[in-house]
């Protein structure tokens, strides 16, 4: 009587990579959606936004085939052959490089955001893209090494690096966030209808940063806890997705603070909330000039066709947010 083969249990290792390709995969169909509403409402915006949006799709739905074809390999075309599984599929090493390339382009975006909510704050700006640089360089240099690597008996050779990598990440990720939030906390005005509106643009900065930076503290703990597992990729996998879906979030958001900020306007019209009114019929309701302040004005004019823009004044920079038609092509800058 033959024996029956006993094979390696797969919970840990490709039943991990499993869970994340399936998570990945659920964000992907997000990412997708997000795209779709991005196009189509914001059709006037810069061509740069435009290359910004269709290449970080590319890449994610690369990113995606790519894990799609790991976990079709080892469990499918390589089914019952267990010395294959200590064989590091070259779909597997790629990814990397895609997931380098999306998190750099994300975070250099909301660096930009801080450097022109924070009024060119070049100290605060070098710390936040040290670290975003950082990132990017440690995982090309985990990618390099990993390609010399085919087995998975080498990958604790990989520890620290891998170690590094999730470290900055959910660093850079924290960091972003942090400046974005203190700034926007400092623009409050006092008003309730201005302070809500910074309120939610402050939602969308904590939003910025914390999933991705959640998931790469889970991944950082569970490689440093767990070396030998492939538990850490579970969270590795989607971390590229929830950059994109980030960004596309920020962007979409305008359409929806378009409304808070037309229903504030009309609100403000029959409003008795008051502070030092203005002497006149055109001039701004809340400005506050302050250096160290985003002044948000809510004017009671009925600005049509306006675009609003960030004007320096007084070493600051103000978001005029006109009532009535207006077109917020720009108000980005301030999510």
């Amino acid at each position: 009587m033959s024996e029956v083969p006993v094979y390696p249990r797969l919970d840990n290792t490709m039943g991990a990579i499993f869970v994340g390709v399936l998570m990945a995969a659920a964000l992907w169909g997000i990412s997708c959606m997000q795209t779709y509403e991005y196009f189509t409402n914001f059709r006037s915006d810069s061509w740069l936004s435009k290359v910004m949006v269709s290449t970080l799709f590319i890449l994610d739905t690369v990113h995606q085939i790519f894990m799609t074809h790991v976990i079709y390999t080892y469990l499918i075309t390589e089914y019952f052959n267990t010395a294959y599984l200590d064989v590091a599929v070259w779909s597997l090493v790629a990814q990397v490089l895609l997931s380098a390339f999306i998190g750099v382009i994300v975070q250099s975006f909301f660096v930009y955001r801080i450097w022109i909510l924070s009024h060119g704050n070049i100290p605060v700006v070098i710390v936040v893209a040290l670290l975003v640089l950082g990132e990017f360089g440690v995982t090309l240099t985990y990618f390099s090494r990993a390609l010399t690597i085919h087995s998975f008996t080498l990958l604790p050779t990989l520890l620290r690096l891998s170690q590094s990598v999730n470290a900055l990440a959910a660093a850079s990720d924290i960091a972003i966030a942090a400046v974005l939030i203190f700034i926007l906390y400092r623009s409050k005005t006092g008003f309730s209808k201005s302070d809500s509106i910074v309120n939610q643009l402050i939602i969308y900065s904590l939003n910025t940063g914390f999933l991705t930076s959640i998931c790469a503290l889970l991944s950082l703990i569970t490689i440093t806890v767990y070396p030998n597992t492939f538990i850490f990729i579970t969270f590795w996998t989607p971390l590229s997705r929830l950059y994109t879906n980030s960004l596309l979030a920020t962007l979409n958001a305008r359409k929806k603070l378009r409304v808070r900020v037309g229903t504030s306007h009309a609100h403000s019209l029959g409003s008795s909330e008051t502070r030092d009114p203005p002497r006149n019929k055109t001039e701004p309701a809340f400005n506050q000039e302050s250096s160290h302040h985003l002044a948000i004005r809510v004017d009671t004019e009925t600005a049509k066709g306006y675009d609003p823009t960030f004007s320096k004044k007084n070493n600051g920079y103000e978001l005029s947010v006109f009532g009535g038609r207006e077109q917020m092509k720009d108000v980005e800058h301030a999510v």
